[in-house]
């Protein structure tokens, strides 16, 4: 996984947002753990670092709820199912290029 590189960070005094400085190497960190500890299924409380563990090896929704527990809360999957999709075409869509 890499950490997000481009992002600025608000200025250090708060003048104003076209004074945003590059993100420090912790600021990058904080970002990325906020970012993989994100809610994808919310019945459950599964967050994406989970799904994105799921994903590998995995080439339909249904092998990403199985190795994740996605899909098995109350609405089974109508919430979850949707982005686990869009993360599974980003996946195939890296792979082409690669």
């Amino acid at each position: 996984m890499n950490l997000p590189e481009e992002e600025k960070a608000p200025s250090l005094d708060g003048d104003s947002e076209n004074d945003a400085r590059p993100m420090t190497d912790a600021e990058r960190k904080e970002a990325f753990i906020r970012q993989m500890s994100r809610v994808v299924c919310i019945c459950k409380g599964i967050n994406l670092g989970r799904v994105l563990k799921a994903l590998e090896g995995s080439e339909t929704v249904a092998d990403v709820n199985r190795k994740s527990g996605c899909g098995t809360g109350g609405c089974q999957g109508q919430r979850c199912g949707p982005r686990i999709k869009l993360l599974l075409q980003k996946k195939k869509e890296q792979k082409a290029k690669a």
